[in-house]
């Protein structure tokens, strides 16, 4: 039987449509591994094991927690934006954290990702914002949720402002342009001179030092008072969630400048991030 050229064009199309949904649907399958997840023991379809990090369709477990969430993209920001048990949850395509009621989520080994369409985040910072104990079950391939989905405590509660304004500023002076784990590493210093005996107990004190000298330019220069970028307040508030990159570091220098100094001859080398040099 002879085709006629508009119908030839049809079954071509249609063909090639199969063809993209069957290696759409493959590639689905590709990213990791099938796992369970169970919100107080009720399924939640989609949860996958890649590499080694739990994740689940951003949408899918919010609405398991909250069938009354709404949802809206931000395409000037690749963010998915979720409204939620009174709180607002963001969570920009390929970053390392989420944002949920002004507190900032970070997962410095896993990034959210977007797998054909669907964003994925890791389910571990999406069931603290929800408030869920998180337990996974190895033998079981399985992540179990518990408890009452309740918006986590908000940041202006959670976070003291006079450090989030302090600590910011000299993240954003000493660190602007460096990767996220670099400023996360400057804030760490900050924080750890506060709690070793050497330095000032709190965060203005450390940065304003001078009982060796200047300890950090930005003060004597007075870039400290620049407004902070977006970013360093976000790695402010990281910090300030109890993440810590660099164990134990007191001191930081650029890198150009390391060999030789004394912190190079004097402290203990933790490890480089970026442009800075990390002792402790």
């Amino acid at each position: 039987m002879k085709l006629s050229k508009k119908t030839a064009l049809w079954f071509t199309a249609a063909a090639l449509a199969l063809l993209l949904m069957s290696f759409t649907c493959a590639a689905s399958e590709n990213y990791g591994t099938p796992i369970d997840l169970y919100i107080n023991s009720n399924p939640v379809d989609g949860a996958r094991l890649i590499n080694g990090t739990a994740y689940i369709p951003y949408r899918a477990m919010i609405l398991a927690a909250d069938s009354d969430a709404t949802f809206e993209w931000d395409m000037t920001r690749d963010t998915s934006v979720a409204t939620t048990l009174g709180m607002r949850i963001e969570a920009p395509d390929a970053e390392h954290y989420i944002e949920a009621n002004g507190r900032i989520l970070y997962s410095e080994l896993a990034k959210n990702l977007n797998l054909d369409g669907t964003l994925y985040v890791p389910i571990r910072a999406l069931s603290r914002a929800l408030s869920l104990n998180c337990d996974w079950n190895a033998a079981e391939s399985a992540v179990y949720l518990t408890g009452t989905p309740t918006a986590i405590e908000s940041g202006d509660a959670f976070y003291d402002s006079d450090i989030v304004y302090w600590l910011s500023r000299i993240i954003s002076a000493e660190s602007r342009g460096e990767p996220f784990l670099g400023q996360i590493a400057v804030g760490n210093v900050i924080m750890n001179r506060t709690e070793d005996g050497s330095f000032p107990d709190t965060v203005y004190g450390v940065i304003f030092d001078r009982k060796y000298g200047t300890q950090f330019t930005p003060a004597a220069t007075g870039s400290i008072y620049n407004d902070p970028t977006d970013s360093a307040v976000r790695a402010a508030k990281v910090v300030l969630e109890g993440v810590e990159v660099v164990d134990n570091a007191l001191y930081f220098c650029a890198d150009r400048v390391s060999k030789g100094s004394w912190m190079d001859k004097n402290r203990e080398y933790i490890e480089t991030i970026g442009n800075h040099v990390f002792y402790y």
